[in-house]
């Protein structure tokens, strides 16, 4: 590894000339103090991107594929490249500004090694506030969400009781949590290549918790650092309604690679017993019963899914 490059920022493409465009240039008219390189893993786009990012951006590492791999597959396509003591993993639609990148790389050299992933504060274009900074999906961590322990008690002695990190309460603190957004998530890329990076068995937005879990199974911490902020601009969309099926499947791999489907089922079934109790005393609360009706379908495809795999 080039000890000089401190920083390797890996950004996807796939058919996203203008925000990639844009994505790439607040990049290179950012503040820096170190030096960085920026490697593109472009997924066969055909609308000009990979034309445009030669010509307007010669230094960039671009690399174009043949198809359109997987998050996880790309990603860690441009980590197996990169010369970085850190990765950037930045998806296409952001935007940074002045010197929060650099921040982040600054912060990272005053942490412990134990620290090997930081997110930073994400805003939407208006200036609003997405949500960064989750707990682990584990069960201690869904237990406590169900029964919304964090609203009902101080977050912190929530997270001393269950041994938890993550619960959101503040977006202006810094603060351990299980997981960030992988719109920005930035990481010591020997820990990154030391455990696996991305897990490629992993899709649908799902592979950012599983490697804050397996990370915490390694030893390491994750920190949200709102000191620093970028700009999301698919996280706008991010809140439309995805097809019934593929929720299901995401969240399925997730617990396959996490907790195991065994233990998934029994949690969805103490989440079902809680919302029925709390029918008991609002009997019409339609979010309720919203939520009723998802974990019975969260159970009956865990079940499929285990027999079906358990077949082969």
């Amino acid at each position: 590894m080039n000890e000089k490059c401190k920083l390797s920022i890996i950004v996807v493409s796939y058919n996203t000339k203008e925000t990639t465009d844009n994505c790439l240039y607040s990049i290179y008219n950012s503040i820096w103090k170190d030096s960085f390189e920026v490697i593109v893993i472009d997924n066969d786009s055909h609308d000009g991107s990979v034309e445009m990012i030669k010509n307007k951006y010669p230094h960039v590492n671009l690399i174009v594929n043949e198809d359109n791999k997987l998050f996880a597959i790309a990603n860690n396509q441009g980590a197996s490249l990169a010369r970085g003591k850190y990765l950037l993993l930045l998806n296409s639609d952001t935007l940074v500004e002045k010197d929060n990148l650099q921040k982040m790389v600054s912060y990272f050299e005053t942490v412990p090694d134990d620290v090997i992933c930081i997110g930073p504060k994400i805003l939407n274009y208006d200036g609003t506030i997405q949500s960064s900074g989750y707990p682990n999906p584990g069960l201690r961590e869904r237990f406590c969400m169900c029964f919304k322990l964090h609203k009902l008690l101080p977050v912190s002695i929530v997270e001393l009781i269950f041994r938890v990190k993550g619960f959101p309460h503040n977006s202006n603190i810094v603060r351990e949590v299980g997981w960030v957004s992988g719109s920005c998530m930035m990481i010591r890329a020997k820990e990154y290549k030391m455990i696996g990076g991305l897990n490629e068995n992993i899709e649908f937005y799902g592979e950012e918790p599983e490697f804050g879990y397996r990370s915490k199974k390694h030893h390491y911490r994750t920190i949200y650092y709102p000191n620093a902020e970028i700009i999301h601009l698919g996280g706008q969309s991010s809140s439309k309604k995805v097809d019934e099926e593929i929720r299901l499947r995401r969240y399925a791999l997730l617990q396959r690679e996490t907790v195991g489907y065994s233990k998934s089922i029994w949690m969805s079934r103490i989440v079902l017993c809680a919302a029925y109790l709390k029918k008991i005393v609002l009997p019409n609360k339609a979010s309720l019963l919203q939520a009723i009706e998802w974990e019975k379908k969260v159970i009956d495809y865990l079940r499929k899914v285990k027999d079906e795999e358990t077949s082969h």
